[in-house]
Parts: structure tokens; C-alpha cells; sequence
């Protein structure tokens, strides 16, 4: 891959490549991008480390970065596999909204969307084996993975606008989503049509509002809890003393076997 051969294209489309990048190819990436190209990037669960690549070198200039996990549903709803997730209010950025001809401005009136299923208001997709990102500026998450999911409201997709408004760069966690198994589920097609067009055109502009200021949340760590199973400590805390006859331990009342209830069997034949 060269300069000269991605001069002949408007968008570069990396479906969750497996080889490392050289250093001449990164560069003629990044000078892709600065002549106004657009590339479209799309990850997988694991980050770079599942993958054996090493995109995350060329991320990181632009403020992003693939992050070695998973997102999860902590809830069941229609997808039987927990890395399955369905979201509902992932969207954060209400011109993708706009462009997918959601309402934008309010929900509608007399209706409460309730949390974790369909909200007529925002695009819902299913977000298959996916990973999360790490976003800063110059960067701007446009994609969550919602309020039911863990890691909460963490990043999912960011783009990257280069400072003549042309060149682009977009970050999606997970590749199998605009997979030919769920392309079709839920509203996955539109966003794709999305992205495609915000990548090729000027239509969309992402809302200033809502870029400088995203409802995202904290990442938090979780143990890991078989590890820990696997190296169990004795209990520090401090119990009675124990009595020199250890048999004034043993209580011998709850079960016994004698004939002390005979004489009373033999009177109730009497």
C-alpha cells in the first residue's frame, strides 16, 4: 500500500486487518488523510492484541485508541449471546440522528422509552464482538455503548475531522457490525450509509454542542475474578479460643442412635 495507489480512491475501508503496518505505509496513511482522503477504520473485541496489528500507533495521533476489551449487555434483550449488545441510546451526536431522519429536539409526547429497549427518538444498533475506545481531542466520540452495556457510556466510534474539513478519520470498535450476519439487524445498515456519507461528503457536520461536551462516562476496571479464585488466602479474623478437650466441641444431641425411646414404643402397645 502507497500514496499512489490510495490517491486513487476518496475512502479507505479497513475491515479489522491482521498484519502490522510498516512505517512507510503509515505515513502514506497519514498523507492520505492531510490531502483529503477518508478512512474508515473498524476494530474488534481484544483491541490490537487480538489482531496482531498495530493501527492503534497511527490512532493515537489523531487522539484515539482500541482498547484491549469487550463490551457486554449486562441484560438480556433479544440477542442471546452477551456480546451481542443491543443499544438503544448510543448516539452522541444528534446530526447522525438527523441524518438517519430520527426526531431530533424532544422525544415524542406521551411516550417514555424505557431503558435498554427500542427509542423511536435514536438510531439502534446491535454492537457485535466489539471493543471500546479511548478518545481525546482532537478527536470526538459519536457512538456510545448506551446505559445497559458494560463498560457504561464508554466510547464505540469517534471521528477525526482534519483541519481543512475534508481529510477523515473514523474509529469503530467493532467490524462484525456491517458483517453480512448483522448488516441487516436492527438500524446497522443505516449507520453504515451514515459514516459512508459523512466520510465522501459535507453533508453531515457533526453538532458542536455535542462534540465538545459528550455523555461519556469513566472507564472502570473490573477484578478478575477466576484469577483471584485461583489463589484463595485463609480468613485473617480472629475466632474463640479454643477449649483444651476438643470432644465439648461436638454436639451429640442433634442425632444419636440408642434404645432410650424403646420403653416408650412397647407403652403404646399396652
Amino acid at each position: 500500500m502507497n500514496l499512489a495507489k490510495l490517491a486513487e480512491a476518496n475512502l479507505l475501508i479497513l475491515g479489522a486487518p491482521r498484519e502490522k503496518f510498516s512505517m512507510t505505509e503509515f505515513g502514506a496513511l497519514k498523507s492520505f488523510i492531510e490531502r483529503g482522503g477518508s478512512i474508515l477504520y473498524l476494530a474488534g473485541e481484544g483491541g490490537e492484541s487480538a489482531f496482531n496489528t498495530n493501527f492503534n500507533y497511527l490512532l493515537e495521533e489523531y487522539g484515539m485508541m482500541v482498547n484491549p476489551d469487550a463490551v457486554t449487555r449486562t441484560v438480556y434483550y433479544k440477542y442471546f449471546h452477551p456480546k451481542e449488545v443491543y443499544v438503544t441510546s448510543g448516539i452522541l451526536n444528534r446530526e447522525i440522528n438527523r441524518a438517519a431522519g430520527k426526531r431530533v429536539g424532544g422525544a415524542v409526547e406521551g411516550s417514555v422509552p424505557e431503558a435498554g429497549k427500542y427509542n423511536p427518538s435514536c438510531l439502534t444498533f446491535v454492537y457485535p464482538f466489539g471493543a471500546t475506545l479511548n478518545v481525546q481531542k482532537p478527536a470526538v466520540p459519536i457512538l456510545s455503548s448506551g446505559t445497559v452495556s458494560y463498560p457504561l457510556n464508554r466510547p464505540i466510534g469517534a471521528v477525526y475531522v482534519n483541519g481543512n474539513g475534508r481529510g477523515k478519520l473514523v474509529v469503530v470498535g467493532s467490524a462484525q457490525m456491517f458483517s453480512d450476519a448483522y448488516i441487516e439487524k436492527e438500524e446497522n445498515g443505516k449507520l453504515f450509509d451514515i459514516l459512508v456519507e459523512f466520510c465522501t461528503s459535507d453533508k453531515i457536520v457533526l453538532n458542536s454542542i455535542d462534540a465538545n461536551e459528550p455523555d461519556v462516562s469513566d472507564y472502570h476496571y473490573l477484578p478478575d475474578t477466576p484469577k483471584l479464585s485461583e489463589t484463595l488466602r485463609s480468613c485473617l479474623q480472629e475466632s474463640e479460643e479454643l477449649p483444651k478437650d476438643f470432644t465439648t466441641l461436638f454436639d451429640v444431641n442433634l442425632f444419636r442412635f440408642d434404645t432410650s425411646l424403646v420403653p416408650a414404643a412397647v407403652k403404646l402397645y399396652e
